[in-house]
């Protein structure tokens, strides 16, 4: 029986060896579990980045005596702050951004139907952007001619004579014709904050009460763009009831626009010629002369403002993509996530801005470095990271360093411009910003498909350096100081 068997094992071990070179190779050992450092590292760099580095920096400045300084007249710039024209205003304009908003969940849809390919859509956002980059600087400088409440009804009656054209034509040339109105003469949300400078200027209110009033517009546009579409997706179920739904949102903003009060001394100078510049300022000369674009501080917050910009329509692109590549973020994600982030957005304009602009008082430009510390840190953390949770961690105090930083700068215009050219100003701030919004995504799109993120992260980075180093040496000079000086020559005068 030995012997049998012996010649058996014999017999089969060619066959076993021959089994077992079929047969496949055997999993591979589990993966090394991560530590609880590896996890919380990046968690922990993000926080470092985004919270802990500038709240030692404000507490820093703090401690230097940034605080604005309280008095006599801290009851009078109290009632500045709430100004009834910046309460209307402010229902207006939330009222006008959700009357668009309410489109916007049936807009796909329409292009669909029509036969709007991607070459279309592309023209189209082109068109749009070429036509506010007009828009924002004409009607801006009509507003400081003209008056601005009767800009802000030409505002309303483009957005709906654009309703119009939609309703009254089913076809892709009445698409591309309901561009125009509202793109290029609805430029009410700058027409409104040169508005609420004057309200904030004629009660004798401060720089901190402007970044209030201006941040309650904010607020009020950033929840119009939650409400819209929630408000569409319980009230109606195609384009047209959209579209008659936009009309009468719109139709109702215009009720606030009644019961807006014009600003007295703005009124004065508007009967005067816009300052008193002969008959030939009357003209179309006089109209398109914008004496504060001369200004170095003027010329410093359009750069500014063009590089930050740039730094921001760069981003999109490759965080759209990185995003879903990481996280395989659905609609449903996507529209979490920018639901938190339009309600940061609206809640810094609202409750934030104003108080951080008080605190630093005078030291506008350390607020605006902390703002892009916080903007240019955050981005390749939440680039890289592979935690959802970091992604939050960046973006909540990513937005409200945006959304502070915009109240800033437009609070630091309103002290360069005269309040007959404000509204020109600020135009053409939102004009140098339409720019960098056709320019952006294209050249950071460019930069990925040639050398993939790392070189359009790179050019974010260098950009939002750039900005950085202008403010710090140029700021307190060209801006705060020149504005001081502004102020001690007015009051001796």
């Amino acid at each position: 029986r030995r012997v049998f068997m012996l010649k058996v094992r014999a017999l089969a071990s060619p066959v076993l060896a021959l089994l077992r070179r079929l047969s496949p190779p055997p999993p591979p050992p589990p993966p090394v579990q991560s530590t609880l450092w590896d996890g919380l590292a990046p968690a922990l760099l993000a926080v470092l980045v985004c919270w802990l580095l500038p709240a030692l920096l404000y507490v820093r400045f703090a401690r230097e005596g940034t605080a604005t300084s309280t008095g006599a007249g801290s009851a009078a710039r109290a009632g500045a702050g709430r100004h009834r024209g910046v309460l209307y205003g402010s229902l207006s304009s939330f009222l006008s951004v959700t009357a668009m908003a309410v489109m916007f969940p049936f807009m796909q849809v329409r292009r669909d139907a029509l036969g709007c390919d991607a070459l279309c859509q592309g023209g189209q956002t082109s068109l749009r952007s070429a036509l506010t980059l007009v828009g924002a600087a004409v009607i801006g400088r009509a507003s400081d001619r003209v008056g601005r409440v009767p800009m802000l009804w030409v505002g309303t009656a483009a957005s709906l004579a654009s309703i119009v054209i939609s309703l009254s034509s089913d076809s892709l040339t009445g698409m591309w014709l309901a561009v125009v109105p509202a793109a290029l003469l609805n430029q009410n949300f700058s027409v409104c904050k040169a508005l609420f400078s004057d309200y904030i200027d004629e009660a004798g209110g401060t720089d901190a009460d402007k970044a209030g009033a201006v941040g309650k517009l904010g607020m009020a546009v950033g929840f119009s763009f939650m409400v819209g579409p929630i408000l569409a997706s319980a009230l109606i179920s195609d384009y047209r009831r959209a579209l008659l739904l936009s009309a009468a949102i719109t139709a109702a903003s215009s009720v606030f626009l009644l019961l807006l009060p014009t600003p007295s001394r703005l009124s004065r100078q508007q009967r005067g010629g816009g300052g008193g510049g002969g008959s030939s300022s009357a003209g179309l000369t006089g109209f398109l002369s914008l004496p504060v674009l001369k200004l170095r501080g003027a010329q410093l917050l359009m750069l500014v403002r063009l590089k930050m910009a740039l730094a921001f329509h760069m981003f999109a692109p490759v965080w759209q993509v990185s995003i879903r590549a990481r996280f395989d973020f659905g609609p449903r994600d996507h529209a979490q996530f920018m639901g938190l982030v339009g309600l940061t957005y609206a809640l810094s304009q609202g409750f934030i801005a104003k108080p951080l602009v008080r605190s630093f008082g005078d030291k506008v430009s350390r607020l605006l470095l902390l703002c892009i510390l916080v903007l240019g840190g955050a981005r390749p953390v939440a680039l890289y990271t592979q935690s959802v949770g970091v992604v939050y961690a960046c973006y909540v105090p990513m937005v409200i360093a945006l959304g502070v930083m915009n109240t800033a700068i437009t609070t630091a215009a309103s002290r360069l411009a005269q309040k007959e050219q404000l509204g020109g100003f600020y135009g053409v701030m939102e004009s140098v910003e339409n720019v960098a919004g056709m320019v952006g995504p294209a050249l950071g799109g460019l930069l990925a498909r040639v050398d993939g993120f790392p070189a359009t992260l790179a050019a974010v980075v260098c950009f939002y350096a750039a900005a950085f180093v202008l403010v710090a040496l140029f700021f307190s000079t060209h801006v705060s100081g020149a504005a001081a000086a502004e102020a001690a020559a007015a009051e001796a005068a």
